[in-house]
């Protein structure tokens, strides 16, 4: 039986009401899975005699007549629940004049006289409709600040353009900060800290002073400093994180903006914790440093070694809105004593939701127990007994698997008390106890030490190239790794690297996985001698990160073309998801996935988050990856 036909909307009754009909662009994001993110349009027919609304469609772009026609059908042939019966209305008032010639010849078929006229009615349902799907109250946009026109908005966003396409972080890390004056004459001294060299958030940190930021690097909680002193900072995101009233003034005013994950916010964070729009003076002095910071890096710094830039004072005049500024720059704004940060995560850190322990839930250190007891059992022990150290040692299986953080302290001191040499008592207070670099250190250094005495000289060599396969040396290895690791954030990457070299020379295997930190040192320090001599004897290796680098560290010491390229081709195959991240096409999550598979978009996260710095501040090495990938 074929479908009932719907009834003409001639034969509908008609009234004498006058009716409304347009779109409004919503202001609110749709961003569907894999595509890019569009804001909505709200097609809308009311009764504008007894307010009812009568229909109403969301479209992904401007409507059409073929939509406006629809949406009308929709409302005479079934208004919106409350809307009445079906009916024709006397008029139709549309707030396009291209869509109401374009429905003429339907509106005079189905007896409806037309007009066109503004309909702010429409904007107010559509803004009462926002207010639901909206989380919170919008955010202002920066004409809404006292003082800030649109020509100075405009002057910093093409401030803040040049400075995205210069990508400064490419150079400067956020522990790099330089000290602005703006003007150089009579202006106040700012510290900024340049965003991005990480891949997560590019952008500009500005504090009132270098102790304030200092603070901040060696763990002090970001909203008790923020608090205290206030901040003002800018960043760059994508088209759904910009103020809808910068969006509309954007499109208004042509104001620039570098690329779709370019869009500059700046925002100020007060010390009553409230995060407000910058004021005019606040805009002329990001304009300002905006500008001069590519400049700086470009013509004063100079390395130093170590992934370190040489001291430079210097100044340089920059256009601005108000005319020639010069600018001031002192570098560094300060030097952190890194021996005085604190080893252990910040409390501040975000914490995955389902993070709720106060410590990882498993230990792989908890699997040494059954291990041991087997090996006792076997007599297949190779150190001579040492009864308090073996105590000590069940003492140290009983820390691992204690989750209450206090006990595993008590656990660690009790072994110490039982044997001085008991690596993994000092391992463990090393990771949970010191309260600084330094002590963090010291402790590991006394971990090693102890580890020797339990292991003996002959033992050590021996043994050497056997490590790790016999369970006993396993505390002083993770001494010796935790004493690398530590080396490497004190800032004495050519000691840490000593100690990365030693523990692959006693456990060639690498079953801790050091020739990767090792690795990532290596072409931090520019050592890519090293570099390649160390994926040399891991050759047979075919991760991301040993295919992406040894193909980086190919193009650095040779440049482009034969070895590198073929590196790098099996690099693309074996995992297509690094170039987005390494290219800027995708940012990096905030937090390193945790699981991650074998040519997985997981793996291209955790490559590019540990080696994006590299490829950014090797000199054509992002354009030989687009090359490369061309062919």
């Amino acid at each position: 039986m074929p479908p009932r036909q719907p009834k003409p909307i001639e034969s509908l009754p008609k009234t004498p009401e006058t009716w409304a009909a347009g779109s409004v662009q919503l202001r609110m994001w749709i961003t569907p899975e894999g595509e890019p993110p569009y804001r909505p349009y709200l097609l809308i027919v009311m009764d504008l005699d007894h307010g009812y609304l009568l229909a109403s469609d969301m479209l992904a772009a401007p409507a059409a007549a073929a939509d406006m026609s629809a949406t009308l059908q929709k409302a005479m042939r079934k208004p919106e629940r409350g809307g009445g019966k079906p009916r024709r209305p006397a008029a139709v008032i549309l707030d396009d004049p291209g869509l109401a010639e374009a429905l003429a010849a339907d509106l005079a078929r189905w007896g409806l006289g037309r007009s066109v006229g503004p309909l702010p009615m429409l904007a107010g349902l559509a803004r009462e409709l926002e207010s639901h799907l909206n989380d919170g109250p919008e955010p202002p946009g920066l004409l809404s600040a006292a003082g800030v026109t649109p020509a100075l908005a405009g002057a910093f966003f093409s401030a803040a353009a040049g400075f995205y396409r210069a990508a400064p972080w490419a150079q400067l890390e956020d522990r790099h900060a330089l000290a602005l004056r703006i003007p150089a004459e009579g202006g106040d001294e700012r510290v900024v800290s340049v965003l991005g060299n990480a891949g997560v958030q590019e952008g500009l940190a500005v504090y009132a002073d270098w102790t304030t930021l200092e603070r901040l690097l060696l763990g002090a909680g970001p909203d008790e400093l923020l608090k205290a002193h206030g901040s003002l900072a800018l960043w760059f995101g994508d088209v759904t994180e910009m103020p809808f009233d910068d969006l509309d003034a954007v499109q208004v005013h042509g104001w620039e903006v570098a690329g779709e994950n370019a869009y500059p916010i700046p925002v100020r964070l007060a010390p009553d914790d409230q995060t407000v729009r910058p004021g005019a003076d606040d805009l002329r002095w990001l304009e300002g440093a905006l500008r001069a910071i590519p400049l700086f890096a470009s013509a004063n710094l100079r390395p130093a070694g170590r992934g370190e830039f040489a001291p430079f004072t210097a100044s340089v005049a920059v256009p601005t809105l108000a005319g020639p500024v010069k600018v001031a720059a002192r570098f560094p704004a300060g030097v952190v004593d890194l021996s005085r940060r604190d080893p252990r995560p910040p409390e501040w850190l975000p914490r995955a939701e389902d993070d709720d322990q106060p410590l990882l839930g498993f230990d792989r250190r908890t699997m040494e127990r059954p291990m041991a007891r087997l090996t006792a059992s076997l007599g297949k022990s190779h150190t001579p007994s040492n009864p308090k150290l073996e105590k000590a040692q069940k003492l140290m299986y009983r820390a691992w698997e204690e989750t209450n953080p206090a006990k595993r302290l008590s656990l660690a001191h009790k072994a110490l008390a039982t044997s001085p040499d008991c690596a993994d008592a000092y391992v463990l207070l090393a990771e949970e106890e010191a309260d600084s670099l330094a002590r963090a250190a010291e402790l590991y250094r006394q971990g090693v030490a102890a580890g020797e005495r339990a292991l003996g000289a002959d033992y050590l060599r021996e043994n050497r190239g056997h490590f790790w396969g016999l369970l006993e040396t396993r505390p002083y290895m993770r001494a010796r790794a935790g004493l690398a690791n530590t080396l490497w954030s004190l800032g004495q990457p050519a000691e840490a690297a000593a100690e990365y070299r030693a523990l692959l020379e006693l456990n060639p295997n690498d079953n801790q996985g050091v020739r990767s930190s090792l690795l990532d040192l290596l072409l931090d320090m520019d050592d890519d001698d090293g570099a390649v001599e160390l994926l040399r004897q891991y050759k047979e290796e075919a991760s991301a990160e040993w295919l992406y680098t040894g193909a980086l560290a190919l193009f650095r010491r040779r440049g482009a073309g034969g070895k590198a390229d073929r590196r790098l081709g099996k690099a693309l195959q074996q995992n297509k998801f690094v170039p987005a991240y390494l290219l800027g096409q995708k940012r990096l999550p905030a937090r390193r996935p945790e699981l991650m598979g074998w040519g997985d978009e997981a793996e291209a996260q955790e490559y590019a988050g540990r080696y994006l710095k590299a490829w950014r501040r090797t000199p054509g090495a992002l354009d030989w990856l687009k090359h490369v990938m061309g062919k």
